[in-house]
């Protein structure tokens, strides 16, 4: 059975096609789009069209790789800022037009937190590290997780890189006492052995650190970023402006606004959480769909 789950995130649209191979999975296809759905959210909490548009644009194409690679499930689902969005249905209902039996829904924080975590949590790579929190910059909101096998706690805050560039701009110092604030509540979290990034920010901060010119998961899954390696990569990338940050070898060049934002609040996690580094994992919500797959298409 090949399942493809379409991630709908704030900042990028993503795609897994997946194969049941004995008691696993087996990746046939991990794909990303930047398509910035929040852009212009604001205030109003309005999806905005042309926003809607290039989503949808994505996720057509992505429909097309899954009749090429022949499907048999295509899931489809949302996170912050359509949960929180006034007008959710200006996504959702054009999104089931283009694919009437595509399993379509809209994440709670509750479940974006577990599904973020069991991503990393299943993955044989990290199943010795003790205690994990699992930490997901989105472009709207971050969720972070923690547990062992099974999530324990969970918070989600409505810092996503996108949103904080949208409000602050390119004001580090504003945005470092801004979070310093926000992420409060971390300071009541239960200890943890280990803290795991999870999404584009830490593994596009990866190959920066690893002067990686060429993508490949293999370089980074399991990398290690340490806060003194952020603070340098974060004063570096400020010091550019927005061209010659999409020039930088190895980076998705649209990620290239919000990326020092994305770095500022992984800095912001590890100092909350009382931790000097952080390692990266290139999984993400949809990896933990295969490990909940009865609840999408049961």
């Amino acid at each position: 059975m090949r399942v493809g789950i379409i991630d709908i995130g704030s900042n990028s649209v993503l795609l897994l096609i997946a194969e049941q191979a004995g008691s696993g999975w087996r990746v046939l296809a991990d794909q990303a789009r930047i398509t910035r759905l929040g852009e212009g959210f604001g205030n109003a909490r309005l999806l905005q069209p042309q926003a809607i548009g290039r989503t949808l644009d994505a996720v057509r194409a992505y429909l097309e790789v899954c009749d090429t690679m022949q499907v048999a499930y295509r899931i489809a689902f949302a996170t912050a800022v359509v949960r929180e969005a006034r007008n959710p249905e200006a996504l959702l209902e054009p999104l089931r037009a283009l694919a009437p039996d595509m399993r379509v829904r809209v994440l709670s924080e509750a479940e974006e937190a577990e599904l973020s975590f069991l991503s990393v949590a299943r993955d044989p790579l990290f199943r010795q590290a003790g205690t994990l929190a699992v930490v997901d910059v989105g472009g709207g909101s971050v969720e972070v997780g923690i547990g062992r096998e099974s999530l324990e706690w969970s918070r989600s805050f409505p810092e996503g890189a996108l949103r904080l560039r949208e409000r602050f701009g390119e004001n580090p110092d504003a945005v470092r006492a801004h979070l310093k604030t926000a992420l409060t509540p971390l300071s009541a979290a239960p200890p943890v052995q280990s803290v795991v990034s999870i999404g584009g920010t830490g593994v596009n901060l990866a190959m920066l650190a690893g002067e990686h010119s060429v993508f490949n998961p293999q370089l980074v899954h399991g990398a290690t970023l340490t806060h003194a390696q952020l603070g340098a990569l974060t004063e570096r990338l400020f010091a550019l402006d927005e061209s010659q940050r999409r020039a930088l070898p190895g980076i998705e060049p649209d990620r290239a606004p919000i990326l020092p934002l994305g770095a500022l609040i992984l800095q912001a996690v590890l100092e909350a959480l009382q931790h000097t580094a952080l390692r990266v994992s290139v999984r993400g919500a949809r990896y933990g769909v295969l490990e909940r797959l009865e609840r999408f298409i049961g």
